[in-house]
């Protein structure tokens, strides 16, 4: 396989075609798969860069792990971006993570919390972070299972609301572009608070804001987290509403031309590996809607 369409297809540049070309490849021998992840750590490794060498990721050298506050386990992202920012002296340097749409990612925090992000999500901690200082930031979608420390609570903010918790496993969806704040607690304990608005959430409860208040209801579905393992799992969901997962799980554009379309809606579950052709190609055998690949512009138009 060229190096350079794999390289392009890590960071999210490939084109539907030349997608679909490196899972074929992949999936025709077992030597090929694993060339395919030789390759790919690497790319991942190149991205933990000092902020002068992130120009040139394929030559620089690579950081000592002992110098970050987290140690990235990429195994599921081929192309998170590591920034460094430049903050107060005393809180040290600022670590920001950006997961690209169609990929995630697994690290792991200095004091053994493990954290899952989902594609889309921007998440920033200090350098400074430690199990006496469990202060982070989250725009988007993570699962945390949190190490337990009782003298020292792990603090999550968002642009919405505020997470706290002991030690404890659950699911966090919050965006500063819509307001839209979701928590859902699998195991533990957590408090959430937003301004003088505040409550504690039991396991199986998930918490949403609306207008200020939370509304607490029971958990029913808890295949919906199953996009840590590649998988999405939706309910009944507007087909317009499905497309923009679809576009945030396989990092794909697509553009709905058939009005039609608005009435429909399905329920399933997608394996992020399949591709995003599979997936339309058992909704529209359905549904009855074609769909073409704009190759030029990058986009997956529904006639």
């Amino acid at each position: 396989m060229d190096k350079n369409l794999l390289y392009k297809y890590f960071k999210g540049e490939a084109s539907p075609s030349e997608r679909k070309a490196v899972r074929t490849w992949v999936e025709a021998s077992a030597d090929h798969y694993d060339e395919y992840i030789r390759e790919r750590k690497l790319f991942d490794a190149s991205l933990l860069l000092s902020p002068r060498e992130v120009r040139s990721p394929l030559k620089a050298r690579l950081l000592r792990l002992g110098r970050m506050a987290a140690a990235a386990a990429a195994v599921f992202a081929l192309g998170v971006l590591f920034q460094h920012l430049n903050t107060r002296p005393e809180e040290g340097l600022m670590q920001r993570i950006i997961v690209p749409m169609g990929q995630r990612v697994n690290l792991q925090l200095a004091d053994g919390t493990d954290v899952w992000l989902n594609s889309g999500s921007e998440f920033t901690y200090s350098t400074t972070f430690s199990k006496n200082d469990r202060r982070v930031t989250l725009d988007g979608e993570g699962y945390f299972k949190v190490a337990k420390d009782a003298r020292h609570p792990f603090r999550i903010e968002t642009a919405c609301a505020a997470v706290e918790v002991l030690g404890t496993e659950f699911d966090l969806a919050a965006s500063r572009s819509t307001g839209d704040f979701r928590t859902s607690l699998v195991e533990g304990s957590v408090r959430i608070e937003a301004g003088d608005v505040w409550t504690v959430l039991k396991p199986n409860e998930s918490a949403t804001l609306y207008d200020g208040t939370f509304v607490i209801s029971e958990i029913t579905d808890g295949d919906e987290f199953l996009w840590r393992d590649g998988i999405l799992s939706f309910g009944e969901t507007p087909f317009v509403e499905l497309m923009k997962r679809f576009e945030q799980f396989y990092g794909v554009k697509i553009r709905v031309d058939n009005r039609r379309m608005a009435g429909y809606s399905a329920m399933g579950k997608f394996r992020q590996a399949d591709g995003v052709e599979h997936a339309l190609r058992v909704l529209a055998s359905d549904a009855g809607f074609d769909y073409v690949f704009d190759d030029k512009n990058q986009l997956i138009i529904i006639k």
